[in-house]
């Protein structure tokens, strides 16, 4: 069986369960505490990152590496354009998500008011929480113009992209 180590609000373990659920790929969920590294997560990947996905013998690390492998073995339903252009914007778009609206946005506000908490590390950041509700609103105005052109994120049908958008503002949502 498939299994997947995960933390419920991370949205890389989100996105990467949206791709596994839209492909029909069943997986045995397993929630990782990461912020212990333990031993045995370490094992798994000694980046000491979620989600971690065992599957045909095998462990992989990183959402979007692993997003793109199921996308590669399981190609239907197709979640990247056939063509190289469609490919270039929905990686751009991952990687928008991935490495910007997450540390300006996700961090500064799940990051603050829940993950602090739940790992004990202290008071959420007022400042932080600040200029995470400003940043959003840049984002969302971003995902605004980006509807106003296409009929998805990143051109006219669903693709990765739309999981990366998802999966953080879904965590916010929490």
């Amino acid at each position: 069986m498939n299994r997947l180590y995960h933390s419920p609000l991370s949205p890389f373990s989100r996105k990467v369960r949206l791709s596994l659920a839209e492909k029909k790929i069943e997986v045995e969920l397993f929630e990782e505490r990461y912020w212990e590294r333990g031993q045995e997560f370490l094992r798994r990947n000694p980046a000491g990152k979620i989600p971690i996905l065992k599957m045909d013998g095998r462990l992989m690390a990183d959402s979007t590496a692993i997003c793109e492998y199921l996308e590669e073995k399981y190609p239907n339903p197709a979640l990247m354009p056939a063509d190289p252009e469609g490919r270039f914007e929905v990686r751009r778009l991952v990687a928008w998500f991935d490495d910007k609206f997450h540390p300006e946005v996700t961090v500064k506000l799940l990051g603050e008011r829940v993950n602090k908490r739940l790992m004990n590390q202290g008071y959420p950041d007022s400042i932080n929480i600040k200029e995470g509700s400003k940043a959003i609103k840049f984002h969302i105005d971003y995902m605004t113009w980006l509807l106003d052109h296409r009929r998805w994120l990143a051109g006219d049908s669903m693709t990765l992209a739309d999981f990366a958008a998802a999966a953080q503002l879904s965590c916010l949502d929490y």
